[in-house]
């Protein structure tokens, strides 16, 4: 008696397991992470990217946040980067940056010091029609216990922050349109 009821359990799971799974597969709805090229509808799959403005007095700045930029939105493969024919321009202009000690040593001395961006983006149709502008910020940390490796620090640190920025800017741009 009780192996009947095993049996008659089983084969009532394993048929509505199987009427669950038909019914989610003839009701799925075909959903897809991305249909198409580029954004606003695949108006926009070329873009070009202007170097930054740099607005401070950090040398070559614009050089590293314009090299994550242009990195990390071929490497979405929305848009391809093209100056003759695009559709859209990026502009930037690092706003700010700054410098601040974070960490002391025992003796006083600064160990880490954290660099932070403040960027504003705006994206223009080809015909110079504006669509869309950005403000985004953040900080990285540095080591600057030893003197001799400090400005490679930061600039590393600078990369860094430029490529987190990107990517932050990217995955907005994924949401927006």
């Amino acid at each position: 008696m009780r192996m009947m009821d095993k049996r008659i359990y089983k084969s009532f799971f394993v048929s509505l397991l199987f009427a669950l799974l038909t019914l989610m597969l003839v009701n799925s709805c075909g959903y897809e992470m991305v249909r198409e090229k580029g954004i606003s509808g695949g108006d926009i799959t070329s873009v070009y990217i202007s170097v930054f403005k740099n607005s401070t007095y950090e040398p070559h700045a614009s050089l590293y946040v314009t090299d994550a930029f242009s990195k990390e939105l071929l490497s979405t493969n929305l848009f391809t980067i093209n100056k003759d024919r695009s559709d859209a321009y990026l502009q930037g202009n690092i706003k700010k940056i700054t410098t601040s000690p974070t960490s002391l040593s025992g003796g006083g001395v600064v160990i880490e010091k954290w660099i932070s961006v403040d960027l504003e983006l705006a994206l223009y149709r080809k015909n110079g029609t504006f669509m869309r502008r950005w403000q985004l910020s953040d900080t990285e940390t540095y080591r600057v216990d030893d003197i001799t490796a400090e400005d490679y620090n930061k600039r590393e640190a600078l990369q860094r922050l430029s490529s987190r920025l990107a990517r932050r800017f990217s995955a907005v741009l994924l949401v927006d349109y």
